[in-house]
């Protein structure tokens, strides 16, 4: 599929991915194909199990915000980010939550940042829970439909990040940037509810590796 214009849809892609996922609801349920070499009909069953993407069109796809504090699909709303004054950018930290409680990295003050790691790693988001938060949602596909943008004083980040980083954990479900195609198919036809959840745990897993 090729996309005309001089710049990518972002989040309008799923305009164009309507017809794929047509196909897809079909190929779930099931295609009447002829087999060449035993000479008969058979049903062909294939579902979508993840896409191969680079972090921006991840956010695309998926609908969840991979730029700013709460970038990080699989940690969403439990992220250890930090901002960088000098760098003028957001650092995310907190890896040593996933190594064993006794390993000896999560002690080690001066090889990281001068901090000891007591957590442990966050709980994995499923397919179930995404669907709960993205219920509610409302998005307008079009720029033309987008409510318009106020006007917001920006703010100095070196005074107030400090107490934005002791934050309570915000709403999950305000993360959200829109309700992508592929998980609005599952709402619309309930026979694609479990191939849907199981391609949104396949592509959180793929996030984490990337």
């Amino acid at each position: 599929m090729i996309i005309p214009g001089e710049k990518g849809p972002r989040n309008d892609i799923d305009n164009y991915l309507q017809p794929l996922i047509e196909e897809l609801k079909q190929l779930w349920s099931g295609v009447k194909t002829y087999d060449v070499l035993r000479k008969e009909n058979f049903n062909l069953y294939a579902a979508l199990l993840w896409t191969i993407n680079d972090f921006p069109a991840y956010a695309n796809l998926s609908g969840w915000s991979t730029k700013g504090r709460y970038a990080c699909p699989c940690c969403v709303a439990q992220i250890c980010s930090k901002w960088l004054y000098n760098g003028k950018k957001f650092s995310y930290m907190g890896h040593r939550r996933w190594l064993d409680g006794n390993h000896k990295f999560r002690f080690q003050r001066t090889l990281f940042d001068s901090t000891e790691e007591y957590i442990g790693a966050p709980e994995q988001t499923v397919g179930s829970e995404i669907l709960f938060m993205l219920k509610d949602i409302n998005f307008s596909y079009g720029k033309m439909n987008q409510p318009p943008i106020t006007q917001t004083r920006r703010r100095s980040r070196d005074k107030s990040d400090d107490e934005s980083d002791e934050e309570d954990d915000p709403n999950e479900a305000d993360l959200w940037k829109k309700r992508s195609i592929f998980f609005l198919s599952c709402l619309i036809r309930s026979t694609t509810f479990y191939a849907i959840i199981l391609m949104s745990c396949i592509l959180r897993r793929m996030s984490a590796r990337t």
